[in-house]
């Protein structure tokens, strides 16, 4: 059997909709959808978050103030405790102190995304930070670090991890991810005459003859100059002006973002640098200086030829299983060819990178050379022969994990002694140690058993950070500022 549809009348049919009201119609079943979209969003996938405090600074903004220095114009965050004085601030990139007259924005915390039910997937991994439940509260949500993992044995020392016995290592994405900006070069200092963040030296002596480097308003310049040591690298070098002693020094755990009052005793010891260079067919090579500790690390790098790699450590060679070298290939005469260089020292790991892409596998050792830390003159960059411009150069230093939690008397866990984690559990920290509680400083206990890990947040998609917006040349607005917005690593 079959049946047929009862034709429709035209009585019967529906009138259709005018064009105003067909608008109306489908916007509002536009944002009918949009809407369900979003709950089903943050239902199923992702859920928005405030970040209250700096535990994570300066990964993540928590409550602060933005001020600009007036000595070198850099920009930086100073922390806001609702609960105490303001924070003194102090410029990381030059060391200016008299803040007093200068005006600041305040500024609520970074509000990040989370992707939920991904640890329902898979287990955190080490380095990567990820939101879960206070143990001690559950009803409160904290972000850190993972460090630890089920079954290892968890100590700090001298900054670092050490998981069973053996420094914890980061990978390069993990160094980009959780660097501290110690100076940029792009700033400089109204005192720079008198204090220069930046030398220029031929060879290992100021006595061997000219340098062809020089500063301006577009960054660092290097031409090539009349000398009888032209086998001798010219170097760039920084020198470390400390923004608490207001004095030549090694590199130290400052923050910015926590103020000049509290302190920063700790040396560091594990720097980086990153710079962009435009080559030219003059530049015979590059080379990159980094010390830790009693180490010294010099890569030289050829330019326009497929000469190997050098890699000394205090003055010896060593092997390294080179991968690529991008500065390899000829430059065109009276062209410039533009380069991102990267390398660090980090946990007793040497890393170098062009262009994002490791230059070697990474260069591991076990055994640090003893000698002081760092001096004024921790990193610095050479060139052999002559046209180069370095518009973009930048020292950075690691975390430096401390024992102390201001004026809390607790006894840190995994500090004195390694903390031996069972199944199931990790150990967090966060990345502003002088101030961070976490899995160190926690009465119940430092661990955080998997079932209270809510999710990895990945998003912070309204920064902390503000920009001022004028309508109609009148009113000023601020807003976030939408340059940073950034995934999280």
């Amino acid at each position: 059997m079959t049946t047929t549809p009862s034709p429709t009348t035209e009585a019967e049919a529906p009138a259709p909709e005018s064009g105003t009201a067909g608008v109306v119609r489908q916007t509002v079943d536009l944002m009918v959808v949009l809407c369900l979209g979003v709950l089903m969003f943050r239902t199923f996938s992702a859920e928005a978050y405030v970040v209250p405090t700096g535990s994570m600074a300066p990964t993540l903004l928590g409550h602060h103030r933005e001020l600009n220095c007036p000595n070198c114009k850099f920009p930086f965050d100073v922390g806001l405790d609702d609960e105490g004085p303001l924070a003194r601030p102090v410029c990381p990139n030059c060391g200016f102190q008299d803040f007093e007259s200068q005006p600041s924005i305040p500024c609520n915390g970074d509000r990040v995304l989370v992707q939920k039910f991904l640890f329902d997937f898979r287990a955190p991994e080490r380095w990567e930070a990820a939101v879960f439940h206070f143990p001690a509260d559950p009803s409160q949500a904290y972000v850190k670090r993972v460090v630890g993992l089920p079954g290892e044995s968890v100590k700090i020392a001298g900054g670092d991890v050490w998981i069973d016995g053996a420094i914890a290592r980061k990978r390069l994405e993990d160094v980009r991810a959780m660097r501290i900006l110690v100076h940029d070069g792009r700033y400089v200092p109204a005192d720079s005459s008198r204090f220069p963040r930046w030398v220029f030296r031929r060879g290992a002596s100021r006595r061997l003859g000219p340098s062809g480097w020089i500063q301006d308003d577009e960054g660092f310049r290097h031409e090539a100059v009349s000398t009888h040591d032209g086998d001798l690298d010219d170097w760039l070098v920084y020198r470390h002006w400390d923004p608490v002693q207001n004095r030549y020094a090694s590199v130290h755990d400052y923050y910015g973002y926590n103020g000049g009052d509290v302190h920063a005793d700790n040396p560091v010891k594990d720097l980086a640098i990153e710079a962009r260079v435009n080559v030219t067919a003059e530049v015979e090579s590059l080379a990159l200086m980094v010390r830790s500790g009693g180490d010294r690390f010099v890569v030289r790098i050829p330019v326009g030829t497929p000469d190997p790699i050098e890699l000394t450590r205090n003055g010896h060679g060593e092997r390294v299983l080179a991968l690529a070298n991008p500065l390899s290939a000829p430059v065109e005469a009276a062209k410039e060819r533009a380069h991102a260089i990267e390398a660090s020292v980090f946990d007793h790991r040497l890393l170098v990178a062009i262009d994002g892409q490791p230059l070697f596998e990474p260069f591991d050792y076990d055994d640090p050379a003893e000698g002081a830390s760092n001096d004024e003159s921790p990193v610095a960059i050479g060139v052999r022969g002559g046209k180069l411009t370095v518009p973009d150069l930048k020292i950075y230093r690691d975390v430096y994990y401390t024992s102390s939690l201001g004026g809390l008397r607790r006894r840190p866990h995994g500090v004195a002694e390694p903390y031996q984690l069972g199944n199931g559990e990790y150990f967090v920290l966060g990345d502003n140690s002088p101030v961070s509680n976490d899995s160190r400083f926690w009465a119940q206990g430092p661990v955080v058993p998997r079932s209270m890990f809510l999710g990895k947040p990945f998003l912070v998609h309204l920064p902390g950070r503000v920009v001022a917006l004028e309508v109609f040349g009148r009113s000023v607005y601020w807003i976030p500022d939408p340059r940073r917005i950034r995934y999280i690593h």
